[in-house]
């Protein structure tokens, strides 16, 4: 690029707009207006000052200048090499860009073109000395002539905000002004959204964020019942505002705590530098595919209990149990400290087979007792113990889909319905079960852990949990272990009970020892065993050993019932509380139900009468009164009431089944009225008196003794 002139010689000036044609009449122009001169540096004659020359001949020279400079400029825009140096001829008044981490690409791009058009303005301005107006003019006279170099151009067009006027596509000579005054902030502005809450986005969101998740309508014609007329927004206010709010904000009271979480951001744990044993983590999972009960071998999903250990991944200790208990997850830490060692922290849920005096007890707790500490994490929080949810899925929920009595989430409904189908049909026709049994089961459990545990794991740099396990042994790191004898002793569980005349009394058996006579009225740790009724280990409470206590005779059962069993008998009493919950349920449903009474406060309103719920019963009572006047009994049978009261030794009562209609109804009348005047009677006839009145029987014996009645006393 050529520096500005200032002196021409009269060879430059020779035919130029007020200047002679030929070199000897510039010469002789010169001399006789007296431009100020100077000897050529090179060769021969002389050059003259470019300010004493003609206006018009300025001008000429100018436009040339302005010429070759844009040509030089549009070469260096093009020319990465030469990009620099366009750059650095500059005035030093243009600022650097300002950069910000708010803007967005298209603002980027439109604030660094125009940083490249005001640095070609610029170095034109040094290069001819033109004005800042001439310099804009002829920049964009030559653009839109097409005579600028394609680089140059395209930043032109890039430069220009589109959400102008469309025009030829170039800035007007004003855009430029702007851009100049504009300091080092050249970034086009863009519209923000306005982030000012609107008086009845209350209202909406409350309707809006709800967990039935309504949408966007039926909340707005929800909003639209309490807006004022004046102050209802339309739907398209309304979803532009929801469009201005976070995906978190919006989707608050439409998803829980626990799924919220799913969008929310999150912590990673890091576990480089924990050792095996530093962090256990368990949880209980209920297996996706159908076993043979050990017990009755029908079809049911077992409960399984895994111990993982954080800094290797290993798989250390499992159960498997009937369902989730306090048992089985004690049974699970036995297995893992029995193989691997004790741990220092296990890290489990809420769920109640971890948080129980059995496990987390400071005086008799499993886990204080071998020295670990359990930590609990918050509830809804399942992502803080990704750990061992993965592992299920890798280790139990894989295994089940290879298993034909699966019965996942991610089975075929139809599918599963048809193995389900299966399984029952050979259950009712006493068929071979088509499922694996029990003790297969288990020990394809145990071929399950065993693969886990050699698999390589990505998390691991593609080493296995067992080779994992194996690099800390060799680097002499050992677990604590326990000998034989204190696994016994200390999964054990125990429990506080008050020692009474050498008896404890524990699980409704009695034990009793005569080294307990002195500890009359104090309290004491008893250890028990979950599988052995037969005996229990009486300590002090500092944990020295007092004594072994057997079961005695006076014990409540004749056979002492271990813990587990007791544990399945109230199991299964509970799941016979259903069925028979059920069963009245359906029976109430098929011959309709007496309706609850209301309460006394109420009013009843019958046929538009309000009716007094105290008159109404006075005269229920009255009418039954008099019906059971109305019955005649025989004196065969005694009477059910009498014989309640007064049952003859050698008498046995027939069931309700073999008597007549007749007779069960006055049973019924009788048993009512021992019911309205709150004489306890026993559970079974209190069963029989709820369901009896939804008998065919009983509304037909009813119907016939009310008529009876109603003619004896006309």
């Amino acid at each position: 690029m050529s520096p500005r002139r200032d002196w021409y010689s009269a060879q430059d000036l020779a035919g130029m707009p007020g200047m002679p044609g030929t070199d000897r009449g510039v010469r002789i122009a010169a001399d006789r207006a007296g431009w100020t001169s100077r000897k050529r540096h090179a060769g021969k004659g002389l050059e003259y000052a470019f300010g004493d020359l003609p206006a018009e001949t300025r001008r000429a020279l100018q436009a040339q200048q302005l010429e070759l400079a844009i040509t030089s400029v549009s070469t260096a825009e093009a020319s990465p090499s030469l990009a620099p140096a366009a750059f650095a001829g500059a005035a030093p008044s243009l600022a650097a860009p300002v950069l910000s981490h708010d803007l967005t690409d298209r603002q980027r791009l439109e604030r660094d073109a125009r940083s490249g058009v005001l640095a070609a303005l610029r170095r034109l301005q040094a290069d001819t000395g033109c004005s800042q107006e001439a310099a804009m003019t002829t920049l964009l006279t030559n653009a839109r002539a097409g005579r600028l170099d394609p680089v140059l151009d395209n930043m032109l067009r890039l430069a220009r905000d589109p959400r102008g006027r469309a025009g030829d596509g170039y800035p007007s000579v004003r855009t430029l002004k702007r851009w100049i005054s504009a300091g080092p902030d050249l970034a086009p502005k863009v519209k923000r959204a306005a982030l000012d809450v609107p008086a009845w986005a209350a209202t909406f969101l409350r309707e809006y964020q709800q967990p039935q998740k309504p949408s966007v309508d039926a909340a707005y014609r929800a909003a639209c019942q309490q807006w004022p007329a004046g102050e209802r927004p339309s739907i398209h206010q309304v979803r532009r505002f929801l469009a201005k709010l976070g995906t978190v904000t919006r989707e608050r009271g439409r998803m829980g705590a626990r799924e919220l979480k799913n969008i929310q951001p999150f912590v990673r744990r890091t576990f480089d530098m924990l050792l095996p044993n530093d962090v256990w983590s368990a949880d209980g999972h209920t297996f996706d595919a159908e076993v043979q009960h050990p017990l009755h071998g029908r079809p049911f999903r077992p409960e399984i209990t895994t111990f993982i250990d954080i800094a290797t991944r290993r798989a250390v200790g499992w159960s498997v149990d009937l369902a989730e208990s306090s048992y089985a997850v004690a049974d699970a830490l036995r297995n893992g400290v029995e193989r691997n060692g004790i741990p220092a922290i296990i890290y489990v849920d809420n769920g109640s087979g971890y948080r129980n005096a059995f496990m987390s007890d400071e005086a008799t707790g499993l886990v204080g007792r071998i020295g670990a500490t359990i930590e609990h994490s918050l509830p809804y929080n399942s992502q803080a113990r990704g750990v061992i949810e993965r592992a299920h899925q890798t280790i139990w929920v894989a295994g089940a889909k290879q298993l034909p009595a699966y019965m996942g989430a991610a089975m075929d409904r139809e599918a599963r319905l048809q193995q389900f189908k299966l399984t029952r049909k050979a259950l009712k026709a006493g068929g071979a079960m088509p499922l694996m049994p029990w003790h297969l089961f288990v020990q394809w459990c145990e071929q399950r852990i065993a693969d886990y545990n050699a698999r390589a794991h990505r998390s691991l740099g593609n080493l296995s949990p067992d080779m994992v396990w194996a690099n800390h042994l060799a680097q002499n790191w050992r677990p604590v272990e326990l000998k034989q004898e204190e696994l016994a002793t200390l999964f054990r569980p125990r429990v506080v009970r008050k020692l009474a005349r050498a008896e404890i009394r524990l699980f409704n058996n009695i034990y009793f020892a005569r080294e307990l006579e002195e500890f009359h009225g104090l309290e004491a740790h008893i250890a028990y065993d979950i599988h052995d009724a037969s005996r229990v280990w009486v300590y002090a409470p500092d944990g020295r050993l007092i004594c072994e206590a057997q079961v005695n005779g006076n014990a409540r059962h004749y056979f002492p019932v271990p813990v587990v069993e007791q544990a399945r008998q109230k199991r299964a009493q509970g799941r016979l509380n259903r069925v028979e919950t059920k069963r009245e349920e359906i029976l109430a449903e098929l011959h309709g139900a007496p309706a609850l009474a209301a309460p006394e406060a109420a009013q009843i309103v019958i046929g538009g009468r309000i009716v007094d719920p105290a008159a109404a019963l006075a005269e229920r009572r009255a009418a039954a009164e008099a019906i059971a006047d109305a019955i005649v009994i025989t004196p065969e049978p005694a009477a059910p009431a009498a014989s309640r009261q007064a049952p003859e030794p050698d008498i046995k009562p027939r069931p309700r089944s073999e008597r007549d209609p007749a007779e069960n109804y006055a049973d019924w009348l009788a048993l009512d009225q021992l019911i309205q005047q709150g004489t306890e009677v026993s559970e079974a006839d209190a069963r029989w008196h709820r369901s009896y009145p939804n008998s065919a029987q009983f509304r037909a014996q009813h119907k016939k003794t009310a008529t009876g009645a109603a003619t004896r006393v006309a």
